[in-house]
């Protein structure tokens, strides 16, 4: 008699276990099937008005034209990113949080800092948004015209040239500190806390030189307070295609370019994975969308499924290297 009670209670707990059971994954169907139904936030890990903060609105707008629900975007700025990063990596695994990463926050920073409060592993990598080369600019009023011009100038004058970027772990800052590496030569790093800040003093002459995106420096060259000497990818730039790659002005191998990824929470569930792969393949075919990047000069990085992962873990590598030659640590 004891044995079939026991038998009857470890039946019927299994039984509540199982409709528990069942009951929640109808409850998790159901709410990815009316997903979206409200607000979607994207955060920025960068200020207003920075490349980062222009790709995000952009692809925002797509996004929301897709789901017909509002895309706002939420700036979380700081500690070169990590800030943002760190936020997102507490998100519920919703479909309601995304965060538009970088080459900074989701590649450099891991070779970078010692110690992160997130981990790679928290991101769902749903697709990469643009890809752009950093233009080498000075003040237009420099001297320096090229490459060997700036190089021979750092040797004449040494520990005084400076060069300024977004903050440390920056694209701009390991470049700079790459042509150092690879010349020998002795300049000195000012972080700041936002790109708007340094090319603002780049174009009052407060610093030497810098490299940074063409969306955000094009309005400067075209007013003419500041001039483009390199491009810092291996091909010229169809954003610049007068400006010479760095790699044909005497520092070879010299191949860099600042990307954009958007993420979701890695605990996000399967079939929502799904369906943000496929809008986000979407949105990068929007004419808009891409009219509005082109235009600022990103180019596409069109891939699907493991080609994605692929890409930006080969990303990671290549810039722990960079990192590594380069010397660089922030603590």
């Amino acid at each position: 008699m004891k044995n079939l009670l026991t038998r009857s209670i470890t039946a019927g707990a299994l039984l509540i276990a199982v409709c528990a059971n069942s009951s929640a994954f109808a409850q998790l169907n159901a709410a990815a099937e009316q997903w979206p139904s409200k607000t979607i936030t994207m955060i920025s890990p960068f200020a207003a008005g920075t490349t980062s903060d222009v790709v995000a609105r952009i692809f925002g707008q797509g996004l929301s034209r897709v789901f017909n629900v509002p895309v706002i975007v939420d700036n979380r700025v700081g500690a070169s990113g990590n800030i943002g990063m760190a936020h997102f990596a507490k998100a519920a695994p919703d479909g309601y949080t995304l965060a538009m990463g970088t080459i900074t926050t989701n590649a450099i920073n891991h070779a970078l800092f010692s110690k992160l409060p997130f981990a790679l592993s928290d991101f769902y990598a749903l697709g990469v948004v643009g890809i752009t080369p950093n233009l080498l600019v000075v003040p237009a009023n420099s001297s320096i015209k090229t490459v060997g011009d700036l190089v021979q100038m750092a040797k004449d004058k040494p520990g005084k040239l400076t060069f300024g970027s977004a903050g440390n772990g920056t694209t701009g800052q390991l470049a700079g500190e790459l042509i150092k590496v690879r010349t020998g030569v002795d300049m000195l790093h000012a972080p700041y806390k936002d790109a708007t800040r340094a090319l603002t003093d780049l174009a009052a002459g407060e610093i030497d030189f810098m490299f940074y995106h063409p969306a955000a420096v094009m309005a400067l060259i075209q007013g003419g307070r500041i001039r483009p000497i390199a491009v810092s990818s291996s091909t010229r730039s169809s954003a610049a295609p007068d400006v010479i790659p760095v790699d044909q002005q005497g520092i070879s191998d010299f191949d860099l370019a600042a990307w954009w990824a958007l993420y979701a929470p890695a605990a996000i569930s399967p079939e929502l994975k799904r369906r943000l792969r496929e809008a986000t393949q979407t949105v990068l075919a929007d004419p808009q969308v891409i009219q509005n990047l082109v235009g600022r000069g990103f180019e596409s990085k069109p891939l699907r499924g493991d080609e994605i992962d692929s890409y930006l873990a080969k990303e990671v590598d290549k810039w722990a290297d960079i990192v590594k030659r380069a010397g660089a640590r922030v603590d």
